[in-house]
């Protein structure tokens, strides 16, 4: 049966993915990380849901997504040393574990009726803090799945997942929520995380790095690690234009429960709709670069995805139509989705394996709390102002920066796309 699928998917044009899907491991933690990433937005639109049905504030809606994204900035760079100084399964292992224990906390807290704002919040902070953990390791984990001439289509395929779960997810919670509420959403994530563990426990992960060197310290190490990064003349303007479009474009996502209510009227149904659009979105854009496969270019569609990006969220915050807002989130959705495949190829390609997990915890705390900081900002500016005009202004600060950049193309694509010797 695999081999037949394997073989429809070569004769749909992507005899890339048929290739990677060979790699045994690698496919051990692809039938792991579909319901592992299903649950993540399971429980960001249940978290999101419960935060707005507690208090009914935009702000809290912002505090509540960079609690559950901020700790990345703190713990990224030295989850990134653990991943380039020991095993990336093991502390995979241990990161998913404490993910279930979290999500079993919340459901018996929610079921209960003992659930609070702050215990919400303080939950939020911790799921935060485990993923300042494990976003170094995942990233870092694809080099030791397939070979380094794989690695793009390895990503596309494994965000083509995370994004379609961006669909199931929303669609999912929204049955949940209304079943159970969100303590069934929270259950539900406690057998998500536990097939990832599972997953982590049965595959083979070998490395290319001798970690047994003698080592300097782990501050030093972070520093170095930063200093790569922040310094790479390539690798640096992406991670600045990612952390701007995650300030600027991305908020918008973090604060639809808010929209949703306010400007459309609409309950849990019709939020998850509208995440659910960003989903249909972001799953066409991890197809497409798919598609793309190995032909280069990647430079190009990271830029003209954020262009596109920021002018789509730009007209969903100026207008008040339900079916043209659908179709910016789903634009929005598409190019959130290709710029950040991309960026991420980009790096994984510059970057020299015993580095990678420093420096892709750069890119880690940029795209994950990139968005927290903007929707912590817009919440705060929002509750005073409306939900427009911050994110109106954020998304032309971000679509400025993506043109900016895009003039400057042929430069960054010269620095990041030409073969190099890891």
């Amino acid at each position: 049966m695999s081999k037949f699928l394997l073989r429809l998917l070569a004769l749909a044009g992507f005899g890339a993915v048929e290739q990677v899907m060979r790699h045994h491991s690698f496919s051990i933690y692809l039938i792991g990380h579909i319901p592992s990433v299903i649950g993540v937005w399971v429980t960001r639109v249940a978290i999101g849901w419960l935060a707005w049905e507690l208090t009914g504030s935009a702000f809290w809606l912002g505090a509540i997504a960079a609690a559950d994204s901020l700790p990345v900035l703190l713990l990224g760079p030295f989850g990134g040393v653990l991943a380039d100084r020991f095993d990336r399964r093991k502390i995979s292992v241990a990161t998913q574990a404490a993910l279930c224990v979290v999500s079993l906390i919340l459901a018996v807290l929610t079921f209960s009726g003992l659930i609070t704002i702050w215990l919400l919040f303080f939950l939020a902070l911790f799921r935060g803090m485990t993923f300042g953990f494990w976003q170094p390791v995942r990233l870092s984990l694809m080099p030791n799945l397939v070979p380094r001439e794989e690695i793009p289509i390895a990503i596309a395929l494994n965000s083509s997942i995370f994004n379609t779960a961006q669909f199931i997810g929303p669609a999912l919670a929204s049955g949940l929520l209304t079943l159970g509420g969100p303590g069934l959403a929270f259950s539900f994530t406690v057998f998500a995380a536990g097939i990832m563990v599972w997953a982590l426990l049965a595959i083979n992960v070998p490395t290319s790095v001798d970690f047994r060197h003698e080592r300097a310290s782990i501050f030093t190490d972070m520093l170095e690690g930063m200093r790569y990064g922040l310094t790479h003349p390539g690798i640096a303007p992406m991670l600045l234009l990612l952390l701007l479009l995650g300030i600027g474009i991305r908020p918008l996502t973090e604060l639809m429960p808010g929209f949703a209510d306010i400007v459309y009227g609409l309950g849990v149904g019709g939020y998850s709709m509208m995440v659910s659009s960003v989903g249909v979105g972001a799953m066409c854009g991890a197809i497409w670069m798919l598609r793309q496969g190995n032909r280069g270019g990647i430079t190009r569609i990271a830029l003209m995805s954020g262009i596109f990006g920021g002018g789509a969220a730009l007209l969903f915050a100026l207008i008040s139509w339900l079916p043209l807002a659908l179709i910016c989130l789903s634009i929005l959705g598409f190019s959130m989705t290709s710029c950040g495949i991309a960026t991420q190829q980009l790096i994984q390609l510059s970057v020299p394996d015993k580095m990678r997990g420093r420096v892709l915890s750069l890119f880690g705390m940029v795209f994950r709390s990139g968005p927290a900081l903007g929707a912590l900002l817009m919440g705060w500016v929002a509750d005073s102002t409306g939900l427009s005009w911050p994110v109106a202004i954020g998304a032309a600060i971000g679509l400025l920066a993506y043109a900016i950049g895009n003039s400057r193309r042929l430069r960054l694509q010269s620095l990041l796309e030409e073969p190099k010797d890891l």
